[in-house]
């Protein structure tokens, strides 16, 4: 019996702390990203301090990570804008920001390891793309507009051949 206890608690070891497998994710009417994970455990990530809203919530490839939009109130337009990308992987949130600047799109790259990013002003054109790890929120390459989409923006070249419209001073 000792030994079983003794294999057990090795195999046991050898797992990761936490790795959740999500199986659904939504807003909430509170303004919070819930998470359904593997055998119906629900966890709930509490919005931030000046979020309004969230949309575009995705869940990766990989369905350990899952990334939302956090919306927030533009002073110069009549609805919120998203201007962070949150991302959950294990019990970890990192939000990716590009410069103050609205995020227009953003989607997985890879299996969940990496996001890209297509941000610019809230009218005009494109400023550029960013891609990011999800662990730590790093830009890992950039593509300034106007300019050739690297493989992971592909979808946006159209919007990043353009130059960026400049921005009246305030």
């Amino acid at each position: 019996m000792r030994i079983v206890l003794i294999l057990s608690a090795l195999c046991f070891s050898a797992l990761p702390a936490y790795s959740q497998i999500i199986q659904r994710a939504f807003v909430a009417k509170d303004g919070s990203v819930r998470l359904v994970e593997h055998g119906g455990i629900t966890k709930s990530i509490p919005p931030e301090s000046k979020q309004v809203g969230a949309e575009h919530v995705r869940i990766a490839p990989d369905r350990h990570t899952v990334g939302w939009s956090v919306l927030i109130e533009n002073c110069c337009t009549s609805y919120p804008i998203p201007i962070t990308v949150n991302v959950y992987r294990d019990g970890r949130k990192v939000s990716i920001s590009p410069g103050g600047l609205m995020v227009w799109e953003w989607r997985f790259a890879g299996r969940g390891e990496r996001v890209a990013v297509l941000y610019g002003p809230v009218h005009g054109n494109a400023a550029g793309a960013n891609l990011y790890d999800t662990r730590n929120g790093k830009i890992l390459a950039s593509c300034n507009a106007p300019c050739k989409a690297p493989h992971w923006a592909q979808a946006w070249q159209t919007d990043l051949a353009k130059a960026p419209q400049p921005q009246p001073k305030n």
